[in-house]
């Protein structure tokens, strides 16, 4: 959208949506690291495009160089999809913030799981992921005259999450977002779909005690992920306690969904 008044590109999107296809999704890049700023453009756009949302990638960016220090209880803090999630899209990583490139803000590897599901898992989120971490990727780029090459490689866990996301993400989200370093939030489910529970770490093995209620009564449940090979039994009210290795993320579904 660069060197575009955003006059001309209310007039093209409108006539687009009027004229040949009403239900065309438009999505812009509006690289702001305030989601003040975001809401702003997209209010003068009158919501008729949706933007990625920049100040959740670098919260991402952030705790990834943070490690155990960052307080997960505000990855979604100040991020767009926060003040509008029905047209916030998030990412993890693009073709700018990787390596060498102009807006360099890498995302480290340990944290790009924890952040997918984040995005993947989430009640308030249209994600995108990015190709190199699904498919791994390597290039060659320079730094002050020194040729560097970059080794992308794929997130393991990633094809699962998003298996997880396509069949278990549905319904009401609960948070648990109780603790610095270890958070939660449950997927309530529907009809159709079963729901999850989802649980992260950024330090050591951590665990939640949640409450799933009636219907979830003497439930067992397994990692979908496939991080963690024990086995949860929900009690007479639907209690347990989920677990997470360190550093990690599990997605705990009915082991009979």
């Amino acid at each position: 959208m660069k060197h575009l008044s955003s006059n001309f590109l209310q007039e093209w999107i409108t006539y687009i949506k009027t004229e040949l296809r009403p239900d065309c999704f438009v999505l812009g890049e509006f690289w702001k690291d305030e989601a003040e700023k975001i809401s702003s453009f997209s209010d003068k756009m009158n919501g008729l495009i949706s933007c990625f949302d920049v100040p959740l990638h670098y919260n991402f960016f952030k705790a990834s160089e943070e490690g155990a220090s960052y307080d997960l209880r505000r990855i979604l803090e100040g991020s767009f999809s926060e003040e509008k999630p029905m047209l916030s899209v998030s990412f993890v990583e693009n073709h700018d913030t990787q390596q060498l490139q102009a807006l360099e803000s890498t995302v480290k590897d340990w944290f790009k799981p924890l952040a997918y599901a984040i995005i993947l898992l989430s009640e308030n989120a249209c994600p995108c992921v990015f190709y190199p971490d699904l498919f791994g990727a390597e290039y060659t780029d320079t730094r002050d005259g020194e040729e560097i090459k970059i080794v992308m490689p794929a997130i393991q866990v990633l094809p699962a999450l998003l298996k997880a996301r396509q069949r278990f993400a549905y319904g009401e989200e609960i948070r648990y977002f109780d603790y610095p370093d270890c958070i939660a939030w449950v997927r309530k489910g529907n009809v159709e779909h079963s729901g999850c529970v989802t649980i992260l770490s950024n330090n050591e093995e951590g665990f939640k005690e949640i409450e799933l209620g009636q219907e979830y009564a003497e439930t067992t449940f397994k990692d979908f992920l496939g991080q963690r090979d024990d086995e949860v039994i929900t009690d007479k009210n639907g209690k347990a306690v989920f677990s997470v290795n360190a550093c990690s993320v599990s997605v705990w579904v009915r082991s009979d969904g």
